[in-house]
């Protein structure tokens, strides 16, 4: 076995014990529930809910809700590995061009964050979930032609595409959920399925799919040649979660006041931001954590094939320089990472709070920063691997305590408006770097000291807004 599979054998047998625990651990919470109701008689009479009634609504939900998650989420990983690749060497765009393109995206994403969330407000989450399926679908189809007009408009596609995935699908899970009435107490301890847990879910599922996309994308190049057909495959998953969202889902709607014109509605985002301190934190750390994660992911595969080249005259060399990385595996290992520090999340406590979380948060963009200072100054294959590992278990960590941050602080009434505006200054941020890309590996060396400066000056600023005692609840 080479050094790649090793390595994802182990963080994949790791993963499966961590998912074991989660899962006896979660296991034990119902039961909890279920016996705290029977010694409660006159519980079914005042609430009208029974135990098995409360379980239907939870298994509903997830039944309706993480299946379309995962074909959503899988139709953009299954082909993120492939995106640079493609462009750089399959196409012979220049690294500059290949910059120009994914600045487009970019571009494309903080344009489409000043109206998206708005519009799915306006219009239904379910609706504007359906239009990311489609758009998405442009952006893979984009990929066939070698014309650089519409390569461009597949980058443009692509960051709307992006805005819609990270803001309307968690914007209509939220408001379904309080909808349901999953988060009501009872008299027993705290509701069935926590809004906390179902974060931690959803970044683990990620994960797993992440893993199987980047084993099914390695498969579909190796067997049908060509690093088109993961494209193909995305294809496929959009029109999957098209029809489930079509035939599963009940539409839902932001603030009824959401009738004034776009100004109106972009002011009313901007000033629940504003007013809330918290809100502006989180939206300073998402803009440096996630700008340093799309950076991350544009850079980490050169960083690897120049750490091969400079190891390779070394007796413990994994491979000859001109050895292509096995792209899928590397990617599959960087998802069992980002999938064991979304289970850490879990494992920490079954029951977050605004302090645990922000607890959390600091944590994983401390441990960013550092992996990235560590990441510039790195000649060794292995060493700087297993870094960049640790930037994607930092990851995993980060998503899950700023998504239930962000669900404790916003308002559900601008949710949509809230979050696609939050996405413009990191769409920004990264169009900024990528306007200033060069070729060499001393550039990316500079722009991954920056980012680990930027993510301390993260750190530092939701320490100040945030209690972050630990106060974890076991």
């Amino acid at each position: 076995m080479s050094f790649y599979q090793i390595n994802l054998a182990i963080f994949t047998a790791c993963n499966a014990g961590l998912l074991c625990q989660q899962y006896r651990r979660d296991r034990q919470l119902p039961k909890t529930v279920e016996e705290a109701l029977e010694a409660t008689p006159t519980h079914i009479e005042e609430t009208g809910t029974s135990p098995s009634s409360s379980r239907r609504d939870v298994r509903k939900f997830v039944n309706d809700f993480f299946p379309v998650y995962a074909f959503a989420v899988a139709a953009d990983w299954l082909q993120g590995p492939y995106i640079y690749a493609i462009y750089r060497y399959e196409k012979d765009l220049s690294e500059k061009m290949v910059a120009a393109l994914y600045a487009a995206g970019f571009v494309a994403g903080a344009v489409s964050a000043s109206f998206a969330g708005r519009l799915a407000d306006r219009y239904g989450r379910r609706l504007a979930c359906l239009v990311y399926c489609g758009v998405y679908t442009v952006t893979c189809l984009t990929m066939l032609s070698n014309n650089l007009v519409v390569l461009l408009a597949g980058r443009v596609a692509g960051g709307v595409a992006t805005t819609l995935l990270f803001s309307v699908f968690e914007a209509w899970m939220i408001t379904e959920y309080h909808h349901r009435g999953l988060d009501e107490d009872t008299d027993v301890p705290g509701p069935a399925l926590r809004l906390s847990s179902v974060f931690g879910y959803m970044t683990t599922l990620s994960c797993v799919v992440a893993i199987v996309s980047g084993i099914i994308g390695d498969a579909l190049v190796a067997s049908l040649g060509g690093r088109i057909w993961p494209f193909m495959a995305s294809i496929s998953c959009c029109a999957i979660a098209a029809c489930l969202i079509a035939t599963s889902w009940d539409e839902n709607y932001g603030a009824k006041s959401v009738g004034g014109n776009a100004l109106e509605d972009i002011r009313s985002g901007t000033a629940a931001i504003a007013e809330d301190k918290r809100i502006l934190a989180l939206g300073v750390a998402s803009c440096f954590f996630e700008g340093a994660m799309y950076l991350f992911i544009f850079f980490w595969s050169a960083a690897l094939k120049s750490a091969r080249a400079h190891s390779s005259s070394s007796p413990w060399a994994i491979a000859a320089a001109d050895e292509d990385l096995p792209y899928g595996l590397v990617f599959s290992s960087f998802m069992c990472a980002m999938m064991a520090g979304s289970s850490l999340f879990s494992a920490l406590t079954p029951v977050h709070t605004q302090e645990s979380a922000a607890h959390v948060l600091t944590t994983a963009i401390l441990v960013a920063s550092a992996c990235l200072g560590g990441a510039a100054v790195l000649t060794d294959e292995r060493v700087l691997f297993w870094t960049l590992c640790a930037v994607e278990a930092a990851i995993g960590l980060y998503f899950p305590s700023m998504s239930f941050l962000k669900s404790e602080i916003v308002e559900d009434g601008v949710r949509g408006r809230v979050y696609s505006i939050l996405r413009c200054p990191l769409n920004a941020f990264v169009v900024l770097v990528h306007s200033l890309d060069e070729e060499g590996d001393d550039h990316r060396s500079q722009v991954f000291l920056a980012l680990a400066a930027l993510l301390l000056s993260a750190f530092v600023i939701i320490r100040l807004n945030f209690k972050t005692a630990p106060s974890f609840d076991h």
